[in-house]
């Protein structure tokens, strides 16, 4: 019993620390994590958060970043504002399903601007960010397909869990003629 509750301990600890540990080590390739370094850096450098993020994403407007696409930095600088606030969540956020989550919060008017600037710095977490713009309604399916392919994402690679899937059109066996089991009896039409 002691055994268990310890490998229970264990784990547990090893499944919450594990993102961070997996998004440290490839920061190198993920335009977030490259950015999120740039940040943490300026802040235990003394740097004021609000500062810092307002420096950062200005110069990623102004000159690029390896990582971002020419098409995808258009886009940010057509949103300046809302990229500088996703700039800032970064300090808390080491994926894009956490960076999601707090943008929601923090730009609850603008869940489109959200779920593109989070798939445009996590593009590998493109698949949770757009699962859980949809498992908390913020956004519609087809407003949510929009944002990933402003972010270049390819809309085939992304798949709603049975979560944040649309609701589902058909009957369950049970309700009308020939469902036996729809409260009332079996209505089906009988040829005696």
């Amino acid at each position: 019993m002691r055994n268990r509750f310890i490998f229970s301990l264990v784990m547990s600890v090893l499944i919450a620390i594990s993102p961070v540990a997996i998004a440290q080590d490839s920061a190198g390739s993920v335009p977030g994590l490259q950015i999120r370094a740039q940040l943490i850096d300026a802040i235990d450098g003394g740097t004021a958060a609000e500062t810092a993020a307002a420096s950062i994403s200005n110069d990623i407007l102004s000159n690029g970043m390896p990582t971002i696409s020419q098409s995808n930095l258009s886009y940010l600088q057509t949103k300046p504002a809302e990229f500088e606030n996703m700039t800032g969540l970064l300090s808390d956020s080491a994926t894009g399903f956490e960076l999601a989550i707090a943008g929601f919060g923090s730009l609850p008017e603008q869940p489109s601007e959200v779920v593109t600037i989070s798939m445009i710095l996590f593009p590998e977490d493109a698949n949770e960010i757009y699962n859980i713009a949809l498992q908390t309604g913020v956004i519609s399916a087809e407003d949510a397909l929009l944002a990933a392919i402003n972010a270049g994402i390819d809309t085939s690679t992304l798949t709603a869990t049975a979560a944040g899937a649309a609701g589902n059109d058909v009957s369950p066996l049970g309700v009308g003629t020939g469902a036996a089991g729809a409260g009332g009896g079996d209505t089906t039409v009988s040829a005696n």
